[in-house]
């Protein structure tokens, strides 16, 4: 199965994670997948409309492939918890809110869930979806709608899902992924993701602290940490970390920058 949408981009603010309006100048462009994955896409295109019962509610998956036409069958078990995840979002509107930021919850709860690894692409998707929601709830100051051991559980699932992606690609999906997600280094065969975190309070950066300790740790699993993370706990500010992929090891760092 391959079901990333490659070529079929949205953009995002690579500095908040926030989704932006398609043809956004400089902005990251993340593939979509299946027919609901990614921002404002749904039933095959973005702005699309969802099917769902007479009452607004997610139809099952079932009971939505039976109905729906090939663009609104969701393509396998991420792409429906995606569906379901749409169908919340839709409900709240377009302001981030308390309704919104229970969706987002809630997605990350059913990936943890989900066992993504019957594909290498889902489980890279499923893990990055996991971070992007992460990122999305503490953006706007809702990451308590993940209680702390929730948190640390998404965290070290994502990066399993990440890291079992990315060694189990086939190599012209490697290719497209690292052409994607990473940026080449000076180093050969290395690529690397780099990211910021802006805190502006002692318990946002507690929160940051906690969270990218436990994806290094679990990214450092049985492997010596040539580099502490350094987070800058407890001085709130402005945080620079990069992700690094080796193609000829298949083996992800994490480091503070």
């Amino acid at each position: 199965m391959a079901y990333i949408n490659w070529e079929r981009t949205f953009p995002v603010d690579p500095a908040t994670g926030e989704v932006l309006p398609i043809g956004t100048e400089d902005a990251l462009e993340l593939p979509t997948y299946g027919n609901y994955g990614g921002g404002g896409y749904s039933a095959g295109e973005f702005g699309g409309q969802l099917l769902t019962t007479s009452s607004g509610r997610p139809l099952s998956q079932t009971r939505l492939t039976k109905l729906g036409s090939e663009s609104e069958d969701p393509l396998d078990r991420l792409d429906y918890l995606f569906y379901k995840h749409d169908v919340a979002s839709n409900d709240v509107g377009e302001a981030y809110t308390r309704g919104q930021a229970k969706a987002d919850a809630s997605l990350v709860k059913s990936l943890i869930k989900l066992d993504a690894s019957y594909d290498p692409e889902a489980s890279l998707y499923a893990g990055g979806s996991t971070f992007a929601m992460i990122g999305r709830l503490a953006i706007n100051d809702k990451l308590h709608f993940l209680p702390p051991k929730v948190l640390i559980t998404a965290v070290e699932d994502a990066v399993g899902d990440i890291q079992y992606g990315l060694e189990n690609l086939p190599q012209q999906e490697l290719v497209a992924a690292l052409g994607t997600l990473f940026e080449p280094t000076s180093e050969t065969g290395v690529f690397a993701f780099d990211f910021e975190v802006e805190t502006t309070s002692t318990g946002q950066e507690f929160i940051e602290y906690i969270a990218l300790t436990v994806l290094n740790d679990a990214i450092d699993f049985d492997e010596i940490d040539d580099a502490p993370l350094d987070t800058g706990f407890p001085v709130s500010g402005v945080s620079e970390y990069r992700l690094t992929f080796e193609v000829a090891t298949r083996d992800l760092d994490f480091l503070s920058v």
